[in-house]
């Protein structure tokens, strides 16, 4: 897993001049973005089923739509964005998509609540290569000056997985009674119409991970020789893995690191303990304890390892502030996505297959159109005010909370199906231009990692806990819109940490960034694709 220079770096310069071949693997990455979404969101149309199959409640729904996904895509993804910077991006990210692509079609063997729990941690786990691989690997294909609208093509994908989802997982429960019968496999038809859509969208990935492992490894604009890939991947484990976490914080800071460390647990686990006796649902808070921890143990470790890239990341407020609004907004609309489809199931007297396909097709084209749209605005508006990721995070945020609102208390299903449509493009004019900053926020060296750090943080809040509250106030409640409802509480605590961010990022200039960087212990190295 060397890192294969083979793409000669002329073929990357000038940087005003893209080569066709970027384009190519923009699309390779933007197809496994698409089946990443696939794999993870498609338990949404299949939920009602899978609750009568198995037997559970909304609450573990919610748990298995996110929290068992999550948490461990996070705990893994800390890793990942360090090998990702350290190893051949390439290769890492294949090995991802075969891991996560056979758990998906796993899924379908599952028996109970545990066994698919089971199978979705595996997903999570493969799927955490994605995006710290894909995004330091667009940095390097494309110029700063188009990185927004690069990586808001890449985020296509999950708009696209997302409606395949939905369409998909809607004629299998529809249909499957019919397409079983032309499957070439004795007892096919035998098989529940959940698990043999897990099994048909599992394994396509299979093949596409040959051409991501084909991909050429751009040369990159650091060349740091960071030891033998096995040394690299168990010392990034090492860090991330607990218990394995608490030797090397012991290895370096010692017993003061170490006794700091074990605050962190004591807290997390009594902060479990009660929130399970106060609702329940302890594989809930075990996880999201465990997703915590680990966030917290990086954290530690890098302050320790890596000093610069603390300094840009967990160390730097407008990191942060940025970091933590893209994740309570992604909370709400993780919520809203994951929920829409059984709520429209429960309220519309609409087939499966019809609710599927249009939710699916609206939510495509909706979230297409304003993730391109955001993209492109914070490109031109970035020109002559930095803080526009900001203010286009606060628009989508402060936009979507009537579009919630009108699209819950609706009995018609032609307006429920427009204003999803509408919240779909709000909702998606933000994503690019905060991957984006995350990007510009950090060196080129710690670009993985940057874009690790922005996901963990966006993926424990949005995905851990945003299907899980909806669900669980449902369970608690008996309503699914009280769920919904609920969480727009998180609106204004979002607008607040964007004004934050809002008002330090006039000064995060690229070489203010690196003279951060340099003062934390950075070797002095030139500044390449300044930006604006």
């Amino acid at each position: 897993m060397k890192a294969n220079n083979s793409l000669d770096q002329t073929a990357l310069a000038p940087r005003s001049t893209i080569p066709r071949y970027a384009y190519y693997a923009l699309l390779v990455l933007t197809l496994a973005n698409t089946l990443n979404y696939l794999d993870r969101l498609i338990l949404s149309i299949l939920a009602e089923e899978i609750k009568k199959d198995l037997g559970i409640d909304d609450g573990q729904m919610g748990f298995l739509m996110g929290t068992a996904f999550a948490v461990f895509y996070d705990v893994v993804g800390i890793a990942m964005g360090r090998i990702a910077d350290s190893l051949n991006r390439r290769t890492v990210m294949a090995i991802g998509l075969s891991i996560w692509s056979a758990m998906t079609a796993l899924g379908g063997a599952a028996f109970n609540f545990l066994t698919l729990a089971a199978a979705r941690i595996g997903v999570g786990v493969g799927e955490a290569t994605a995006n710290p691989c894909s995004h330091s690997l667009l940095a390097d294909y494309f110029p700063s000056s188009k990185r927004s609208m690069t990586l808001s093509i890449y985020l296509t994908g999950t708009f696209l997985g997302s409606a395949l989802s939905m369409i998909v997982g809607g004629l299998f429960i529809d249909h499957w009674s019919t397409l079983c019968t032309s499957v070439p496999f004795a007892g096919a038809c035998s098989v529940p119409s959940w698990k043999a859509a897990l099994i048909a969208v599992g394994l396509p990935g299979l093949p596409l991970a040959l051409l991501i492992w084909r991909l050429r490894e751009p040369t990159r604009e650091h060349n740091s020789n960071h030891g033998p890939a096995r040394r690299v991947i168990l010392r990034e484990f090492a860090a991330a893995i607990p218990p394995l976490t608490m030797l090397t914080v012991y290895r370096l800071g010692g017993v003061p690191a170490l006794l700091r460390n074990l605050r962190f647990v004591a807290v997390i686990a009594a902060g479990a303990w009660l929130l399970t006796m106060a609702v329940g649902d302890a594989p809930q808070w075990i996880a999201i304890g465990l997703g915590a921890y680990a966030i917290l143990t990086w954290s530690q470790v890098q302050q320790q390892n890596d000093r610069p890239l603390y300094a840009l990341t967990f160390g730097c407020k407008t990191f942060l502030y940025g970091t933590i609004s893209a994740a309570l907004l992604a909370c709400i609309g993780g919520a809203v996505q994951l929920w829409v489809a059984p709520y429209a199931m429960r309220t519309f007297d609409l087939s499966t297959s019809q609710i599927g396909v249009s939710i699916g097709t609206l939510h495509v084209v909706g979230a297409a159109i304003g993730v391109l749209l955001g993209g492109w605005l914070a490109d031109k508006w970035k020109q002559v005010d930095r803080r526009a990721p900001a203010w286009l995070g606060m628009i989508a945020g402060l936009a979507g909370v009537p579009a919630i609102g009108i699209m819950l208390m609706t009995d018609n299903v032609t307006t429920f199906l427009c204003i999803f449509f509408i919240y779909s493009v709000l909702h998606s004019l933000s994503p690019g231009a905060f991957a984006a900053l995350a990007q510009d926020l950090v060196t080129p060296r710690m670009r993985g990692a940057g874009a690790s750090a922005f996901s963990l943080i966006a993926i424990v809040i949005g995905t851990g806990a945003g299907p899980y509250w909806a669900g669980k106030v449902s369970t608690l409640s008996g309503s699914l819109v009280v769920g919904l409802f609920s969480m727009q509480i998180l609106v204004p605590i979002a607008v607040w940490l964007l004004w934050l961010t809002a008002r330090r990022l006039p000064n995060e200039t690229p070489a203010r960034r690196q003279a951060l960087a340099e003062a934390a212990g950075e070797k002095s190295r030139p500044i390449a694709n300044p930006g604006p």
